[in-house]
């Protein structure tokens, strides 16, 4: 069985009103050097993140720790938003009940929910066999997972996702194997 391990970035420092630019939080580093000393990382062939520096942050430590290869995918952003978004969780709801209609100037749920699927569909088509592990945003995976069964997510599953978490993906059945483990449950 070939696994797609999908991992939320860890905790980050909001500055400014620009997520795509945000780092990790002190916590996040602590976070990202214990999710590096996971065993689950033995299988891992390839790592693949998203380009933002907290997705990358997360990153670092395990590729630097198992010597695996590292590749940026642009594709694995977060949802594309213009700003700091006010009453968030409010917006977010109205996003996965409206997939196909911009909610306050940021990418459709269609559109990011599309690019995520193709994204990590081709990621894994471009290498047969591997054992992967994608370093990405709680939006984005959460709707492509949401995908898999055919069905928009609900905001306590986006809830449920935990910084630095990990949820293991068969992509031979393209389904889930686990739910979504926080750093402290992940062995």
């Amino acid at each position: 069985m070939t696994q797609l391990y999908l991992i939320r970035h860890a905790h980050t420092q909001m500055t400014g009103d620009v997520a795509d630019r945000w780092s990790l939080s002190e916590k996040g580093r602590r976070e990202a050097g214990i999710l590096a000393r996971q065993d689950f990382w033995r299988k891992v062939t390839m790592v693949l993140s998203s380009p933002e520096p907290k997705a990358r942050q997360t990153a670092r430590p395990a590729v630097r720790r198992w010597g695996i290869p590292f590749k940026v995918a642009d594709c694995l952003h977060e949802l594309r938003r213009p700003r700091l978004i006010r009453n968030y969780q409010q917006v977010i709801a109205r996003f996965f009940s409206n997939p196909e209609q911009s909610i306050a100037g940021m990418e459709t749920a269609s559109q990011a929910a599309e690019r995520i699927t193709r994204c990590l569909k081709e990621l894994v088509a471009a290498h047969p066999g591997q054992t992967m592990a994608v370093v990405s945003h709680g939006l984005v995976l959460t709707l492509f997972l949401a995908q898999l069964d055919n069905r928009w997510p609900t905001v306590s599953e986006w809830r449920a996702v935990p910084f630095t978490g990990l949820i293991t993906v068969d992509t031979n059945t393209w389904h889930p194997i686990k739910n979504w483990l926080s750093v402290s449950e992940i062995s």
